[in-house]
């Protein structure tokens, strides 16, 4: 019995003992995969990296000290050494640092100079590397429009660009208050525009008992051309860099269009009838604003963020029942679909891009899809949490103090800090919301959005060096002339019977050479979609 009773003692603590070896190894195991990267980072050595960047705010240069980096560096175990200084520096640096062959790891810059120098061999193809990388692969590359308005000739993507929040660009705009006064509704075709830009000339639309005062429609002529906006209602753009369009499966240039024709025939009509500011051409922002706020003013076609903040600035408190709201882009036909061409695209031309030196390539790649993920995208945005923000119930960011009380303006406190910064990220709504000047504001500024008032954008086109070179100087000519002629036949200097001759001189200045490299533009745009 003593004998059974020994070998069940040496069989439990056999047992208990393989358990015990059993659980060390469990543990070891699980130290090899660490449970987290935070765990890891605080372990490993810091992986420096070098970025060449300019800094948005030209008092506060980036360093390892500024809060969003320095949490950047925090979150990834990284350390930064920066190469930088204000923008206008930066760019002009930019050619010279790629010339002399030595370049910091990570370098912020225009997406066509890194197609251009990454062609050369100055910054890696990022392709295979972003397939890896789940953020960078949902936000860019599986977004048509983003792909392609970041990809160079050879299929190839050299950089990672910032992607915009509100496609909302300009717009027409309209005094509400002087359309109420008048019983009038807001225009939607291009005669509803007539008729309200008459009223307001006509029937004293600002209420003082003068109804000669007024001035129907006004912008800034130069060195915008806002008052080309409303050829939306063509299908059109005539503004310089919207004018080449895809239409039948070809590049089409709207300025020797027949439906420009009818719009510069439309905007001569009301020119000539004094509905259009006679020195809209010219006019400068401080004289077009001081009407603004004198009351002068009806309708306006401007950046649609810029004019509806007019409507909380204190000049407007002073004039009763001021009110400037958004109208949605003039059609010709009642039921037409409203729609702009005039947006902004969904890259920013801001990117960042791995220099062909860069030995930290997977410290580099976590970083950018790091910065390009929904956490990332909100350190970008808008800082950290209980320090620049706060995060209501309903997830609404809201600026702390620190950033909304700011004695230089929201924007300049943000880009101190780092926020907003000129390199690959995804602007987030939230922070145009927060930055507008009220919540009316911010309802115009999201109105297009809202509706979807936006075309489709324009192919973004690929061109060799030597194409490109030859299409910036053709079109710089004949812009020129297409610039000066329309504005004389909208001011009635030419008569719009002349514009068979001006679609000819535009013809003989070697248009068919342009038309020639954009076509072979086009076709080389449409292999990359494949």
């Amino acid at each position: 019995m003593a004998k059974m009773l020994k070998w069940n003692v040496l069989v439990v603590f056999v047992l208990i003992l393989s358990l015990v070896i059993s659980a060390c190894s469990s543990n070891t195991a699980s130290n090899k995969n660490p449970a987290s990267t935070k765990d890891n980072n605080s372990s490993s050595e810091p992986a420096k990296l070098s970025v060449f960047i300019a800094s948005r705010a030209t008092d506060a240069m980036y360093s390892s000290e500024t809060l969003i980096w320095k949490e950047l560096g925090k979150r990834l175990n990284i350390e930064f050494q920066f190469i930088t200084g204000d923008t206008k520096t930066m760019t002009e640096k930019f050619p010279v640092m790629v010339s002399s062959g030595e370049y910091p790891d990570i370098v912020s810059g225009k997406i066509r100079d890194f197609n251009k120098f990454g062609m050369q061999g100055a910054f890696i193809p990022l392709n295979e590397h972003i397939e890896n990388a789940p953020n960078i692969q949902k936000y860019l590359m599986d977004d048509k429009d983003a792909k392609t308005q970041t990809l160079a000739i050879d299929g190839n993507i050299y950089s990672i660009p910032m992607l915009s929040a509100v496609r909302t660009s300009e717009g027409p705009l309209v005094r509400k208050d002087w359309l109420d006064r008048l019983g009038l509704q807001m225009p939607e075709t291009i005669d509803d525009w007539y008729n309200v830009l008459k009223a307001f000339k006509d029937k004293d639309a600002n209420g003082n008992g003068d109804a000669t005062d007024e001035i129907p429609f006004s912008t800034i002529g130069t060195p915008d051309t806002f008052y080309l906006d409303f050829a939306d209602a063509w299908g059109i753009d005539l503004n310089v860099d919207g004018r080449w369009f895809e239409e039948n499966g070809k590049m089409v240039y709207s300025p020797i269009d027949p439906r420009a024709k009818e719009y510069l025939t439309t905007m001569n009509k009301w020119y000539s009838e004094g509905l259009i500011d006679k020195e809209m051409l010219s006019r400068q922002d401080k004289d077009y604003t001081a009407m603004i706020f004198n009351d002068k003013v009806g309708a306006t076609t401007h950046w649609i963020g810029y004019v509806a903040g007019f409507n909380s600035r204190p000049e407007a408190q002073k004039i009763k029942g001021f009110n400037y709201q958004v109208t949605p882009p003039p059609v010709l036909n009642k039921g037409d679909k409203a729609l702009t061409s005039r947006q902004q695209l969904i890259t920013v031309p801001w990117a960042w891009g791995i220099s062909a030196t860069n030995k930290n390539l997977e410290a580099t790649m976590k970083l950018f899809d790091y910065v390009y993920s929904d956490e990332g995208q909100i350190l970008l945005n808008f800082g950290v949490e209980g320090d620049t923000y706060t995060k209501n119930a309903d997830g609404l960011i809201q600026y702390t103090e620190k950033i909304a009380k700011n004695a230089d303006g929201i924007a300049k406190a943000l880009y101190r800090i780092g926020a907003q910064p000129l390199l690959g990220f995804r602007q987030d709504a939230q922070y145009e919301k927060a930055s507008c000047a009220s919540e009316d504001a911010c309802k115009q500024l999201f109105n297009y959005v809202d509706n979807n008032y936006f075309r489709d954008p324009v192919p973004s086109l690929k061109y060799t060096d030597e194409d490109g070179e030859r299409f910036n100087e053709l079109s710089t000519q004949i812009n020129t002339y297409v610039d000066e002629m329309m504005s004389k036949f909208i001011i009635g200097q030419e008569p719009l019977s002349k514009f068979d001759t001006f679609v000819s001189t535009v013809k003989s200045m070697q248009f068919d050479e342009l038309e020639e490299i954009q076509a072979k533009a086009y076709e080389n745009y449409k292999e990359l979609l494949k």
